[in-house]
């Protein structure tokens, strides 16, 4: 009877208490699982072109338990695997000498790659369907568009920002197996497809990109700059049409890139924009009624002394300017006296409803806000340095947005890159509508400043190699001298820019170029950054079939386009 008792007590936990516990146990034996996942979803311009897609590939792995166990014979298999997969041999080595039942031999392996490898027919190696992402158009716009990693995860750019939405849906299956592994019989009734992620399109227009990148390097090959950055939005919709920057890489091989390639400076790196700030700070003190186009201000015959410290218009003694030649000539004396009765509080109020000190909400990975201190922070010569681009760090980005606003009758669009997506099940396309962001200036002060910045390109002005022939472009140059080690000279590092819409009066794009630290020939923006300008703007306008609107003629050798790339 004490047995009979120990007995059922033994069977009561094994059944009762012990079910469940042994239960799983038991399943995890005889049952497991795959998982199937859809593929990533594409991105394309805005008209469909191709940029990022998948290629099918195999991950290659190695089950220990099902390979030789003679010495020479597993090492005859890894030198093998190394050639054909070119994998260093003490990788190899290390990973089949591991106490794991399965190691990775490969990842992302092309398919007729694997295919060798499978008609070896080694034992213990398997093949999984993978897929890998492919940039058929190599380096462009590869920091926009940024990286993946081995699982297909967004990390970088585009690819991470949307995620989500590019991500496909996996699905799990559970079935049974017998004691070799094999498949008896599926446990879930019905299977589900794996759900594709969406399609993205850009708003990037793929061949004014080629446009913008071809000249870029144009520019950086006669200049030599440490960097260079073009950026071109659409001013009525804050579309961006074209962003590209140098250094840059080939997202299809990363294997020696640096994170100074594959950052996106345009959004994350700031730089004292020099004069191209005077234009914003000259529309606030029009739109504040501070003075008007014809406002004639001292400029002091070239030198001023104000806080105990002389302000320069370098190499040129001007004397009484009004507001249109002070923005034509680029007077610094002139554009800080006209801040001066604009006021702290006013001056920093346009800063701020230009959108310097906040990021742009354009959506790529670490944007920066720039730096834009408070008016409680600011010393006394403040006031005359910032509304001329010195101690004020701006994006690229930040600088579009704003001239956007300008050449946009004073009203300022959200910046958008992302056209439409296509939802991969119901096919349903999402639009991003062009949304207004705020007013910056009322139209007239918008206007004004316009017309002032068409003076810039003609003669007389200090970007005449900017100029479009027949267009009538409205611009601004920059050259500013790079904080180093606290001091703004004595070092020659500069920063060369142009930033101009065209045609002025119905523009059809605002087109930002920058070289940073320039190191041959010359460091101005006019000549460095102004001849860019019109390059880019010409094909573009001839690609968009924008009408002429001007005269304006400029000899045929103003007007040589950069060299094409080979496809």
């Amino acid at each position: 009877m004490i047995s009979y008792g120990f007995l059922t007590s033994h069977v009561y936990k094994i059944q009762v208490q012990r079910h469940e516990s042994l239960y799983h146990k038991a399943k995890s034996k005889y049952t497991a699982s795959r998982t199937w996942s859809g593929k990533r979803g594409h991105i394309f311009d805005r008209h469909g072109n191709p940029l990022v897609g998948n290629l099918e590939c195999k991950d290659i792995r190695a089950d220990l338990t099902r390979m030789p166990k003679n010495e020479h014979k597993r090492h005859r298999i890894i030198q093998t695997l190394s050639r054909i997969l070119d994998v260093d041999m003490t990788v190899l080595e290390r990973r089949f000498a591991s106490k794991a039942s399965e190691v990775v031999v490969k990842n992302r392996v092309d398919i007729e790659l694997a295919a060798k490898v499978e008609e070896l027919r080694i034992p213990g190696i398997r093949f999984i369907d993978k897929q890998r992402r492919f940039y058929p158009k190599s380096k462009l716009l590869a920091n926009v568009l940024g990286f993946t990693d081995l699982n297909n995860h967004g990390v970088y750019g585009v690819e991470k920002r949307w995620d989500t939405e590019l991500s496909p849906k996996p699905v799990k299956q559970i079935y049974e197996r017998d004691r070799k592994g094999r498949a008896i019989r599926h446990h879930s009734p019905t299977l589900t497809a794996a759900v594709d992620g969406d399609d993205i399109y850009l708003t990037i227009d793929e061949p004014i990109q080629h446009f913008v990148e071809v000249e870029l390097q144009a520019m950086v090959d006669k200049f030599a700059p440490q960097k260079a950055y073009a950026i071109m939005a659409d001013p009525a919709t804050g579309s961006v049409l074209a962003m590209a920057q140098y250094p840059t890489f080939d997202p299809n091989d990363r294997g020696d890139i640096t994170p100074d390639q594959w950052r996106n400076h345009i959004a994350s790196d700031v730089y004292d924009p020099g004069s191209t700030m005077k234009c914003i700070s000259i529309a606030g003190a029009l739109d504040y009624g501070v003075v008007t186009p014809g406002t004639v201000v001292d400029c002091e015959n070239g030198q001023w002394i104000y806080w105990k410290r002389p302000l320069r218009d370098a190499g040129h003694a001007f004397g009484d300017l009004k507001v249109f030649e002070i923005v034509q000539k680029s007077s610094n004396i002139g554009t800080a006296k006209i801040a001066l009765a604009l006021g702290k509080p006013r001056l920093y109020q346009i800063f701020r409803r230009f959108g310097f000190g906040e990021t742009t909400g354009l959506g790529l990975s670490n944007e920066s806000r720039g730096i834009l201190r408070k008016p409680k922070d600011w010393d006394g010569l403040s006031i005359t340095r910032f509304p001329i681009g010195q101690g004020i760090s701006v994006t690229p980005l930040q600088m579009v947005q704003a001239y956007c606003a300008i050449a946009n009758k004073g009203r300022m669009m959200q910046l958008y890159l992302t056209d439409r997506t296509i939802d991969s099940v119901s096919g349903a396309i999402k639009l991003t509508k062009p949304s207004v962001k705020r007013f910056v200036v009322r139209e007239k002060a918008a206007n004004q400043i316009t017309s002032a910045m068409t003076l810039v390109t003609k003669e007389g002005g200090t970007a005449t190699k900017a100029a479009v022939s027949g267009y009538d472009v409205a611009g601004k140059t920059g050259t500013s001298q790079k904080l180093v080690n606290g001091s703004y000279t004595g070092h020659g590092k500069y920063i060369a820019s142009f930033i101009g819409f065209v045609p002025a009066d119905n523009p059809a794009f605002v087109l930002l170029v920058i070289a940073d630290e320039p190191s041959k020939k010359s460091h101005y923006g006019g000549t460095v950054a102004g001849p860019t300008f019109r390059r880019i703007a010409d094909r573009t306008l001839r690609y968009l079939n924008v009408p002429p609107t001007s005269t304006t003629t400029l000899s045929s050798h103003e007007n040589t386009p950069g060299r094409m790339a080979r496809n």
